[in-house]
């Protein structure tokens, strides 16, 4: 990371301190787009509910160049690409490299990796994308298969994953593996940090939930039941595993926040940077800073600039901000690693005096 984007994101954090703890009201833009290029998928996960209906109205490639030319104009940090299935929409590379053009220099991608195949890999690459999530919800075929609903997934996920791990190195490339925690996995999480461990990328646990877009169904319901035995029990092994060897694996503050999570969805005492670091545009247009509040505003409407500053928005970011929400737990490590109690917490969990049973 450059000097320059070093100091943007330390005045970023400064001020959501501020925001905190002297001025309630401040307003703080956000840095990163979130950009749901398509609510469509191509799998069928049980842990969410895109693929339960097919999205009509999307953005147009050009209503879509316009806001990435907006974002520019707003001196967005970051863009990520995700949906969805970003991928399956024709576009979405060009989309890519359109953004690259306008300057924008952060480009990530989501996916569920089906469609990244070397060839498309090479032309993802090629847009200026360096940084990747890929979704892998089992250790095995089996499990993994299961949850998403495809049979062979896991088998054509890995080999992508594996392909672009091959690549990480050479090109300075930020790949990391999400698992999403829930009812018919949760005994796993052992084996999927081994799995991480050994395709050499970082685990990153996402915490299931009914209360964001696209995920309000019976059947997402349903898998935020996670049994709390097998939850303490998968956590315990976790962390013997990561007290052999952390590399790769989740930080103790993390997991500490995922043992709370199906307790407390809420857990009001962290404040929310997400909802004030990310300006979400969604795949019909909608715009907002929350995963788990329907936004109001229309890009179709009103620009971005016009959006991010009026009062409305400012006073629910400032809300959404203080937690006052249904709660959601999206990006719960990126509001803990803003939070300098959590880095000591991890090093007195180092020095063996901190441990997630008690």
């Amino acid at each position: 990371m450059s000097l320059r984007d070093t100091a943007r994101l330390a005045v970023f954090f400064g001020r959501l301190a501020v925001k905190e703890r002297l001025a309630p009201g401040l307003h703080v833009r956000p840095l990163v787009a979130e950009l749901f290029l398509t609510d469509n998928c191509n799998l069928r996960c049980v842990s969410c509910g895109c693929w339960t209906s097919n999205t009509k109205g999307e953005l147009t490639t050009e209503e879509w160049r316009d806001v990435l030319r907006q974002l520019v104009a707003l001196r967005i940090h970051k863009v990520n690409f995700t949906g969805g299935e970003p991928l399956i929409r024709p576009d979405a590379v060009g989309l890519m490299r359109h953004a690259r053009d306008l300057g924008i220099r952060h480009l990530h991608l989501n996916t569920n990796g089906i469609r990244l195949t070397p060839a498309v890999l090479d032309e993802v690459l090629d847009a200026g994308v360096r940084s990747f999530n890929v979704s892998i919800d089992g250790p095995t075929a089996l499990v993994h298969d299961r949850i998403r609903g495809r049979l062979g997934a896991f088998e054509t996920t890995t080999t992508h994953l594996r392909h672009l791990v091959e690549r990480r190195d050479r090109l300075g490339l930020k790949v990391r593996m999400n698992f999403t925690v829930m009812r018919d996995n949760v005994e796993h999480l052992p084996a999927i940090a081994a799995l991480a461990q050994d395709l050499g990328v970082t685990l990153y646990l996402n915490l299931v939930t009914d209360r964001t877009f696209l995920f309000r169904t019976g059947e997402v319901t349903g898998q935020t039941a996670v049994v709390r035995d097998r939850l303490d029990a998968a956590l315990a092994e976790l962390e013997a595993m990561a007290r052999r060897d952390r590399r790769r694996l989740p930080r103790y503050s993390d997991l500490r926040y995922l043992r709370g999570h199906f307790s407390d969805l809420v857990q009001r005492d962290l404040p929310c940077a997400e909802s004030q670091l990310k300006l979400m545009v969604h795949s019909r247009g909608e715009v907002g800073g929350c995963w788990a509040h329907d936004p109001t505003a229309t890009v179709r409407e009103r620009s971005l600039a016009e959006i991010v500053d009026a009062p409305e928005y400012r006073v629910e970011h400032a809300r959404l901000f203080r937690k006052e929400c249904v709660g959601c737990g999206s990006n719960y490590s990126l509001n803990l690693r803003w939070r300098p109690g959590t880095y000591l917490a991890d090093l007195q969990w180092r020095a063996g005096r901190r441990s997630l049973a008690v």
